[in-house]
């Protein structure tokens, strides 16, 4: 039940009164639900493609809040490894990196838009750091609406072209190839000069780092945005209704747990590999039932498998 809800102990209790006749203690439920872990929550994949993207999201710890720090597997669509912690510093986030990809292939790593993690990708661990564009086109978004549009400094004339030209601007990251963006880019450059200065910003940082914004055109396997690393957080424990965890122990054990159902329903592993993963919490499964959980995509890719070792 806690491998595939977000309930509390209390739901916890009241299920199993209705469906086994029983009522554990708040205690004796903690104790059945929590895994001793390291520090950092690490899944055993058979392989990692190195090219990866990382995210955090916040939880409550003992009331307290904390916060949760993921590097997600983009290819084989699955988590790397998760950590807690109580503070959200580029400290933190380096070691947690750092740690985590030590013996593994790093290639580029797709993060939001806060200005350290430009340097610890590239610095610290050596590679090709991507800014995630929905990041960065809604923080410009949220200045064009505050700076330009609630603003009596600007006129309607000049608020109507500040729309148009952030309009292609955007479009710029929804080309279909790097030469369209490019192409695009530069007809936003014509018109730029007249801009007012809290969205010209925006651009002319796409001009120092075009390379940078636009990769995932230069190479189809780079992910252009963090969405995945999202949904993954939305999957196992909604935005808008923080979990919260008595322990710090008890947060790890459920991210392990989570990390464990992701990898087998969504994970690019084997059937074989699936099946051990998931008897970690069910040991009584076999294929078919584990076969069943599995995602359409995760079912289309086993297939082409098939094919190709037919």
């Amino acid at each position: 039940m806690n491998a595939f809800t977000d309930a509390s102990l209390e739901n916890l209790q009241d299920i199993c009164t209705v469906h086994f006749g029983v009522r554990p203690s708040d205690q004796q439920l903690c104790n059945w639900i929590t895994e001793n872990t390291r520090e950092i929550v690490e899944n055993d994949l058979p392989q990692y493609s190195g090219v990866y993207t990382y995210d955090e999201q916040y939880l409550r710890i003992d009331g307290e809040r904390a916060y949760r720090f993921v590097l997600y597997d983009d290819l084989m669509d699955a988590p790397v490894g998760e950590c807690v912690a109580d503070r959200l510093t580029k400290d933190a986030v380096r070691d947690f990196l750092t740690e985590l990809l030590d013996d593994k292939p790093a290639y580029v790593i797709t993060t939001d838009g806060r200005d350290e993690y430009a340097e610890i990708v590239e610095d610290d661990i050596g590679a090709f750091h991507h800014r995630c564009h929905f990041h960065f086109l809604r923080n410009g978004e949220k200045k064009l609406r505050n700076a330009v549009f609630r603003s009596i400094r600007h006129s309607d004339a000049e608020k109507l072209h500040a729309a148009i030209v952030w309009s292609e601007f955007k479009s710029v990251f929804a080309a279909p190839s790097y030469t369209a963006a490019l192409r695009r880019f530069e007809a936003v450059l014509d018109k730029v000069e007249h801009l007012p200065s809290a969205i010209r910003t925006y651009v002319e940082e796409v001009m120092e780092n075009f390379d940078k914004f636009l990769v995932h055109l230069r190479d189809e396997w780079v992910p252009s945005t963090t969405n995945n690393c999202e949904r993954y957080f939305g999957h196992t424990k909604p935005t808008l209704h923080p979990r919260r965890f008595r322990s710090i122990e008890g947060a790890r054990s459920f991210l392990k747990t989570q990390m464990t159902v992701r990898t087998v329903k969504h994970g690019l592993v084997s059937r074989e590999t699936s099946l051990a993963l998931a008897r970690e919490l069910f040991p009584a499964l076999d294929l078919d039932e584990v076969t069943d959980l599995f995602t359409e995509t995760k079912q289309r890719y086993l297939w082409s498998r098939d094919l190709e070792a037919g």
